[in-house]
């Protein structure tokens, strides 16, 4: 029923500045802002694997409740409590993630400072663009964090239902249906999240190269 996640992230912190890291010019400390940025999604990261997991496990009994008949209806209650128990803790992952992305938001607000300071008007430019990605991409997380959390909603209000014995298949039908719209718009956010950090991430990189900046692979 579910529609899963594949959210993609900012490109880890691969490379370490060369010489005085501490930041002395403005495309060294606008460098030092985006790694650090990248470091605060960490807890994002974190969650994606149990999130996921947790999504397969609302699959499977949602698979068990509807092979199941009316005779079974204790089993039906065991399962939709299971399953509410697990939209709990999905609802948690969530807010774990946006808390993550909140601490990682105002990290990146610290750019503002050294884009202004930047020399080169290309450089200038370029930062200017990956500012407006940034705030982009973090405006789609927010839709698609709002979106989902509506969707869990949705979901406890369906094994809420499962627990009354006199549900009738036109009332499910209905609740099945508003689920899966709104797991289309997941979808939806989610994809364009996808490409706008991929975005974000090239124009880093570029950034990177055109301002000269001393990096390795670490």
């Amino acid at each position: 029923m579910s529609n899963f996640r594949f959210a993609f992230i900012l490109g880890a912190a691969i490379f370490l500045l060369m010489g005085c890291v501490g930041g002395s010019s403005p495309e060294e400390n606008l460098y030092n802002v985006l790694e650090e940025t990248v470091a605060k999604e960490s807890q994002y990261v974190e969650v994606q694997k149990p999130l996921q997991e947790s999504e397969e496990k609302e699959k499977e009994i949602y698979t068990k409740i509807m092979d199941l008949g009316m005779k079974e209806f204790d089993q039906i209650v065991k399962l939709s409590d299971e399953a509410l128990d697990n939209i709990a803790k999905r609802k948690e992952y969530i807010e774990k993630e946006r808390e993550s992305m909140s601490e990682a938001k105002k990290e990146f607000a610290k750019a503002d400072e050294y884009v202004d300071k930047l020399e080169s008007e290309d450089l200038k430019k370029e930062a200017e663009e990956l500012n407006k990605t940034m705030e982009e991409r973090y405006n789609l997380h927010e839709q698609l964090t709002t979106s989902y959390l509506k969707a869990l909603s949705l979901d406890k209000e369906l094994y809420t239902m499962f627990k009354k014995e006199d549900l009738t298949m036109e009332e499910l039908e209905k609740q099945i249906a508003s689920i899966n719209e709104q797991y289309e718009k997941i979808v939806k956010f989610n994809e364009e999240y996808n490409k706008k950090t991929d975005e974000f991430n090239k124009q880093k990189q570029k950034f990177y190269s055109n301002a000269e900046l001393d990096v390795k692979e670490s």
